[in-house]
């Protein structure tokens, strides 16, 4: 009997060190896992919603592009970005489309030059989108 038990103990230890080594294993697996999912995430396409639904959908598609891509080159999202989100969000409720399509192509060009210096604008909402969405703002009535 002591030969049984020496072996059932052996074979105890043997695979309970084989637990611990595939549990120590899994925080890298699913970092890897996380790392595969982030590269293969794709930018949302610019274009007009159809509907109160697809444009949350598209809002919440570059805003989850903005974080990914903030998180990659480890820069802050621009806090004009998260106002034509807001914008945004705004316009999908009250299905305004035409505003929600400018919002979505100036965020378009904001993330397609994430990377670029911020004094270049492309991340700064202008005299042109403000008078885009509302013609009669001060922002767009103060240049006239």
């Amino acid at each position: 009997m002591p030969r049984r038990s020496r072996r059932t103990v052996a074979l105890g230890l043997l695979a309970a060190s084989g637990v611990l080594l595939m549990l120590a294993a899994l925080p890298a697996i699913a970092k890897r896992a996380k790392h595969v999912k982030e590269i293969s995430i794709a930018a949302p396409t610019a274009r007009t919603p159809t509907d109160k639904t697809d444009c949350i959908a598209l809002s919440q598609a570059f805003y989850g592009h903005a974080k990914t891509l903030a998180r990659r080159t480890k820069q802050s999202i621009p806090r004009e970005f998260t106002r034509v989100v807001t914008n945004l969000d705004e316009f999908c409720g009250e299905e305004d489309f035409e505003k929600a399509r400018i919002s979505i192509d100036w965020m378009d060009t904001c993330l397609n030059n994430f990377t670029k210096d911020y004094n270049l604008g492309f991340c700064s909402r202008s005299k042109s989108y403000f008078c885009a969405i509302d013609p009669q703002s001060d922002g767009c009535l103060a240049s006239q």
